[in-house]
């Protein structure tokens, strides 16, 4: 059996427009659709164009499929309803062997890169909201990423610990911070957020999309430059993120304190633990005092990765061990493994030579473990949809 680490709803495209208060309605992200491709996208008037919503659905589909079916009708629905079902996507999890999922925002990851403090604020608790809706139809099996504004860390907290109460298991906030000395992860603003979660035993996410330095997807798939910059930046920052929060020494005042780098994949860690460790040597080691450890092993111990499909990551667990990376299926999203994500992940590990125990700690032990996934509970198929199936995964 699989969990995955890092799979999506799909917020329903009249969310913000319906449970917004009033006064700020008129400013709310919505579903529109293109009248060229038929495509549907959701947009905000303070931020324009966001996310591709036809293409945030459409799992086990190709774009040319998707391309076919609005060319024969501009109006159909395409793709998987369990992005916003919650009973359809325990039946499409159990269909792929995944028994729990740990679900993140879609459209919502922009609202982290919201500047206006009260919209973003109104924004995210609509969220919250109804995520705690969503994921209280099995909270074994839905666990939810709660969003966390940290424009005002005495907010921050507040509603982290607001979306604990609600059961949500986890929380994003934004994957960079705006370019400026005040919220660089140096600062110590953030040291009642890390705390808190940390007590709380609350993971903090960054996930690619949801950066202050890649701020905007607009110009993405549009234009050559616009395209690169932001497919380059917005996984990078993640490395950059992690590195920070190491150098800063929150993982030495903060040892209980677990940060989920989502969707920016694994290759990437062998050659940051090398560059960490290499850099701490020399002139970072003698003017720094603070950290008790190398780099590198605030890196595994502190920070998990998830990824999706990833050949260069499997091969260097000779490198990097696999006790902090996590298998994701990216469902209802286009690039999701779903429904074949079992014979996706063993052809990976076969051609990699994967280790039968690594196996079961990246699709399983170590996702569990972070967010306390019971297994034998979810091994049994949902409540929910019981009537339709009776037989266990082992």
């Amino acid at each position: 059996m699989l969990i995955s680490s890092d799979s999506h709803v799909v917020e329903p495209g009249d969310l913000w427009l319906e449970r917004l208060p009033k006064r700020l309605r008129d400013r709310a992200p919505r579903a529109v659709q293109d009248p060229d491709n038929h495509y549907w996208y959701f947009e905000a008037p303070d931020m324009g164009r966001g996310v591709n919503l036809t293409l945030s659905r459409n799992a086990g589909m190709t774009q040319t499929e998707v391309d076919a079916l609005l060319a024969a009708d501009p109006d159909a629905w395409i793709g998987a309803t369990g992005g916003h079902d919650p009973v359809t996507r325990l039946a499409d999890m159990w269909v792929d062997d995944t028994v729990a999922d740990v679900v993140y925002p879609t459209a919502g990851l922009s609202l982290l890169q919201y500047d206006d403090v009260e919209l973003q604020l109104a924004c995210i608790q609509v969220y919250n909201d109804w995520l705690a809706e969503f994921c209280a139809v099995d909270p074994n099996r839905i666990i939810g990423i709660a969003m966390i504004p940290t424009w005002d860390i005495e907010v921050s907290v507040a509603e982290l610990i607001r979306c604990g109460d609600m059961g949500l298991r986890g929380a994003i906030m934004w994957s960079s911070p705006p370019a400026t000395r005040e919220y660089s992860f140096f600062s110590d603003r953030y040291e009642p957020l890390w705390a808190t979660a940390a007590e709380r035993s609350i993971p903090i996410s960054i996930h690619i999309l949801a950066g202050h330095q890649t701020k905007g997807i607009s110009q993405y798939g549009v234009t050559v430059e616009g395209t690169y910059y932001f497919g380059m930046r917005s996984r990078d920052e993640l490395a950059h993120t992690t590195a920070e929060l190491i150098a800063a020494g929150v993982f030495e005042r903060h040892p209980d304190l677990r940060i989920v780098a989502a969707e920016g994949g694994i290759d990437y860690a062998a050659r940051l633990e090398q560059r960490l460790d290499v850099t701490y040597s020399g002139a970072w080691s003698r003017i720094d005092d603070r950290l008790t450890m190398k780099p590198s092993e605030y890196f595994r111990r502190n920070v998990y990765l998830t990824y999706i499909e990833d050949p260069i990551g499997l091969n260097n667990l000779r490198f990097t061990g696999s006790d902090h990376f996590m298998w994701s299926s990216d469902y209802p999203h286009g690039a999701a493994t779903w429904p074949r994500s079992q014979e996706f992940t063993a052809l990976e590990f076969d051609e990699a030579d994967v280790s039968e125990a690594d196996r079961r700690k990246l699709t399983l032990t170590n996702v569990a473990e972070l967010y306390s996934i019971d297994l034998d509970t979810v091994s049994q198929p949902s409540p929910v949809i019981a009537d339709k199936t009776t037989t266990s995964v082992s």
